[in-house]
């Protein structure tokens, strides 16, 4: 059997969530995405795990998207987004990433904004090559906290700029909370672990409510807005029917659309 491109482990009240497509250099390509949209409910309901570590198979992190034909089929829209945990509404356990190697694009996104605490190897690097492949991106989102010229710096050189981000710049500039040698990463990401699991889980959901609520990313919002919202009418069956019917001139029959639908 192939191995799962997403794999769930729990060892001693910690989840290990772990990225599996080192020959992708654990790019996202729909299966990854999928199984990470389906994870953070599975973690958040199980009573055997107080926090999470993210993690990668291999020498790199997440190198973001996969480029590789086939690999997203955008039959589904924003689907890598979606996988986000939704930390602060659906997601209060805490959450650590465990990041080696290169963390690109999609890959900071998870585990820089996706996870509330990162350690980093000290031989990783953070950057955006979206300029490069010709992906348009929105503004960032995840600074809004740091301070006014630090964020600047990072909107400007590290993220709009191309430039990648070595692990002690990250960490000067607060996107992560710790640098370690990379033989000492996970042992590093089970240590907060070990200290959060002493924390009452009740005080924590609190803390991230509180917290991911005043840093609200509104344009994330939008997305899934039009994610559960917008999208499902665009290509429901009553929307064809309806520009069906102003085309031929007559009555748009939903009942027709619904067959189709239930058929």
């Amino acid at each position: 059997m192939a191995e799962p491109v997403l794999k769930y482990e729990v060892k001693n009240e910690i989840a290990y969530i772990t990225l599996n497509r080192p020959h992708r250099r654990n790019a996202l390509n729909d299966e990854l995405s999928q199984a990470l949209i389906d994870v953070w409910p599975r973690f958040e309901k199980d009573d055997d795990a107080r926090v999470g570590i993210l993690r990668a198979e291999g020498k790199d992190f997440c190198v973001g998207l996969d480029l590789n034909p086939g690999e997203v089929k955008n039959e589904i829209p924003h689907l890598m987004h979606q996988g986000y945990p939704r930390n602060g509404t659906e997601v209060f356990k805490p959450l650590i990433a465990a990041v080696q190697g290169n963390c690109m694009g999609g890959g900071y996104a998870f585990a820089i904004r996706g996870c509330d605490f990162t350690i980093m190897a000290d031989t990783a690097r953070l950057g955006f090559p979206e300029a490069r492949a010709g992906i348009s991106i929105a503004p960032i989102d995840y600074v809004p906290l740091m301070p006014f010229k630090i964020s600047l710096e990072f909107m400007m050189l590290a993220y709009k700029g191309g430039r990648f981000m070595d692990a002690q710049r990250a960490y000067q500039l607060g996107v992560v909370n710790e640098v370690v040698p990379e033989a000492e990463l996970l042992a590093a990401a089970e240590r907060w672990a070990e200290m959060l699991k002493t924390i009452p889980q009740l005080y924590i959901k609190a803390i991230k409510r509180g917290h991911y609520k005043a840093m609200h990313m509104e344009y994330l919002q939008r997305e899934m807005d039009y994610v559960h919202y917008i999208w499902p009418q665009q290509i429901s069956e009553e929307r064809k029917e309806a520009a069906a019917s102003m085309r031929e001139k007559r009555a748009p029959d939903y009942r027709k659309a619904k067959a189709k639908k239930t058929g």
